[in-house]
């Protein structure tokens, strides 16, 4: 995030500056987007689906250390994000993204600090500054956040998932009013894992090390490359989803895979205007690389939650050169026996 408006924000620059610093460490530290306490039970904030005024963006909700909304604007329309008073705070292209710097909600949105480090009446005059230079942009609204709400106690001991409010933030598309919209889930703590195995690697044998690694519904793959020829991993619709070559590991910026996938941070998905079907991007200069792999992850009911089985066999095409390949597996699901305390 770069703040390119040298007038002085609340709290001044250096405010900003720590701003900027801390988002970066965070995107970073979080390549898969995947919360430690998913399977801890808990509230959830959940995004809606998108309405038809606004489907022409991608929206995605993420939960980090916080909810974030992560807005690309790939539209010919600004974008107006409005804070809880109706005021705008942000600015979402068609070219750039554009924060109010004098709004509070501005400064409040881009930081994890407790919600009342900075108030929400320290709004000044209305100073808009280009924060960043595409039409894509993070923010952790506050409107989003969990910490505060309480679950009902009949809700806690139903033991299943349940919906205990409401959220929204509302938005302008061109001259067109609309909100993003969701709901709080309160999900109880995990009867068990969903965990992926890898089983056979296919022509990749003797060439790579693949691991599986937990991520609640969405367990993630690590791969380290050895090989001489490029490897290239095919996405859920058989695009060019990742290579892996001499020069490191690079996403294709097209792949509807990637979007999926994508961590905050990284080179976003780009929509295909039919001239090219594949756009590199770098995300590693190694050969090795850690993603979350939709193919691999479970969702749905689990009939039998006590006894341990397969839920799902999947397989993810390869090409090592000219040849083609697959690396196969799948996906178990391990019950987790309750903690009964001990007297000693």
């Amino acid at each position: 995030m770069r703040c390119l408006n040298p007038s002085r924000p609340p709290g001044g620059r250096r405010y900003i500056i720590l701003v900027t610093a801390v988002l970066t460490l965070l995107w970073a530290g979080f390549t898969h987007g995947h919360s430690e306490d998913e399977d801890k039970g808990g509230v959830h904030a959940v995004m809606d689906p998108v309405p038809e005024e606004l489907s022409e963006l991608r929206l995605q909700l993420r939960r980090t250390l916080a909810p974030q909304l992560l807005v690309a604007n790939p539209t010919d329309k600004p974008l107006i994000i409005k804070d809880e008073a109706g005021r705008s705070f942000l600015r979402i292209g068609p070219d750039n993204t554009e924060g109010d710097l004098g709004a509070a909600a501005f400064h409040r949105t881009n930081t994890l600090l407790a919600p009342g480090a900075i108030p929400a009446e320290a709004s000044e005059s209305p100073r808009w500054a280009v924060v960043e230079a595409s039409p894509n942009w993070g923010w952790f609204d506050l409107r989003l956040r969990t910490e505060g709400i309480d679950v009902p106690a009949d809700v806690i001991d139903a033991g299943t998932l349940a919906s205990i409010g409401t959220w929204s933030v509302p938005v302008r598309l061109g001259d067109t009013e609309s909100i993003i919209s969701g709901h709080f889930e309160y999900r109880p703590a995990a009867s068990g894992i969903v965990q992926a195995k890898i089983g056979d690697l296919g022509a990749l044998q003797g060439q790579a090390m693949v691991r599986a690694m937990p991520g609640s519904s969405r367990p993630g793959l690590f791969l380290s490359y050895f090989g001489d020829a490029p490897l290239t991993l095919m996405g859920e619709q058989g695009e060019p989803f990742l290579r892996f070559s001499q020069q490191g590991v690079a996403a294709n910026r097209h792949s509807p895979t990637w979007a999926n996938v994508a961590p905050a941070g990284a080179p976003s998905y780009v929509e295909n205007d039919d001239t090219m079907n594949v756009r590199w991007a770098k995300v590693s200069n190694g050969k090795s690389y850690g993603w979350i792999e939709p193919r691999a992850g479970y969702s749905g009911q689990v009939e039998n939650p006590s006894q341990p089985g397969v839920l799902k066999s999947w397989q993810i095409p390869i090409s090592i050169g000219e040849n083609t390949s697959r690396i196969q597996g799948k996906t178990e699901w391990l019950p987790v026996e309750p903690t009964t305390g001990k007297e000693y």
